[in-house]
């Protein structure tokens, strides 16, 4: 795979692009800082950064950060967190109470945000989202700083990023009624940062996240609506003799590929293709039958072997190919997602122990079919 590139000699102050950790949590930092560095160019009011930290350790630090916020601190490149962490007064979070959907406010000062810094970044790595008003001393006065982030969790580095921006809401913190401006620019960052969260960065296709959230939302409306929710399973076909043969960059390749592939068939919105894992893929198609998945599993299955991606190692043939499982339901109070997923995988281990490169259906049932 191409590495992003970042000039680490000249404005980077972070450490996980210098320092020993994962090539995929290096990419995903050089990917968002290259994404961030745009938006500032094009005057983004909100002050986007990249912070991270290590699962056992108290320190966090800026992988990026917008010179606008080091300039709001007066202080030098690498130094933000430091004296951001020192500068603030006051922390508070507004929830709705469970009971009659009022705004309740929780505040702390700075003394019992230190004591509480390991229990909050632990909720926030548990909730995947942190949002917080911050009161912050400057030279001459405070701010009021607005924090919207999204969580994510490196197990195998135990590093947790938090990719999120900064609103300036002074005036909206003091005069109540002036809250209301910020929120259209703070929606923008947050599809921005939505979109950025949700796209395999690989293949530019849905990833693993987006599909979670994705199924089981429609298996909740289905299951409202009485609709029938079916899943497409794939695998790529010998994928570790094709990367030993041909290198991982021409694997990378060949999964960018099969992605497009995949995006060239989908033909409704509701319809989801994404990457879910290694060379893994999955299509959620809403209100389809099993029929009517299978012949899209087939057009798919048809599709990519139409690439004519070379492969001297298959066990099908001399091109790329890929087997699918296909699982259909209709959720009810005794189906879930998972149970789905399950026998869409069950349908793709079957396609292959037939020899690969074809396509197995598994309804739940045989009114189904």
């Amino acid at each position: 795979m191409k590495k992003t590139h970042i000039d680490t000699h000249s404005d980077y102050s972070g450490c996980i692009l210098t320092d020993n950790f994962s090539q995929g949590l290096k990419e995903r930092v050089a990917r968002c800082i290259l994404c961030y560095q745009e938006a500032e160019k094009n005057g983004n009011p909100a002050v986007q950064y990249l912070s991270a930290w290590k699962e056992k350790e108290k320190i966090i630090w800026y992988e990026f950060v917008g010179d606008q916020f080091r300039h709001l601190l007066r202080c030098d490149r690498g130094k933000e967190a430091e004296v951001f962490r020192d500068s603030i007064i006051e922390r508070r979070v507004y929830k709705y109470d469970g009971f009659d959907h009022e705004v309740q406010q929780e505040a702390l000062d700075r003394t019992d945000l230190m004591k509480v810094r390991k229990q909050l970044r632990a909720e926030s790595k548990t909730t995947g989202f942190t949002e917080a008003v911050y009161k912050v001393s400057l030279k001459g006065g405070h701010i009021w700083l607005k924090d919207q982030a999204v969580v994510e969790f490196y197990p195998e580095d135990h590093i947790s990023l938090s990719l999120g921006c900064l609103m300036i809401v002074t005036k909206e913190m003091e005069v109540e009624n002036q809250l209301k401006k910020t929120e259209a620019a703070l929606q923008a960052a947050n599809q921005k940062l939505e979109k950025l969260v949700n796209v395999d960065g690989l293949t530019q296709i849905r990833n693993r996240r987006s599909f979670d959230r994705v199924i089981q939302q429609e298996w909740k409306r289905l299951h409202r609506e009485g609709g029938v929710l079916s899943l497409i399973l794939c695998d790529v076909d010998d994928f570790k003799a094709f990367n030993d043969t041909y290198g991982h960059q021409a694997g990378d390749d060949c999964l960018r590929s099969i992605a497009s592939a995949f995006n060239s068939k989908i033909e409704r919105p509701a319809d989801l293709a994404a990457r879910y894992g290694g060379e893994e893929f999955a299509v959620i198609l809403p209100n389809t039958s099993v029929k009517g998945a299978f012949y899209k599993a087939e057009s798919f299955r048809k599709a990519i072997e139409m690439l004519l991606i070379p492969h001297t190692r298959s066990s099908t043939g001399d091109y790329v190919t890929v087997s699918f499982g296909v699982s259909t339901l209709i959720p009810d109070d005794d189906t879930s997602p998972d149970a789905l997923i399950a026998n869409a995988d069950k349908a793709l281990y079957k396609a292959k122990e037939s020899g690969r490169n074809r396509v197995v259906a598994l309804p739940f049932s045989p009114a189904l079919l």
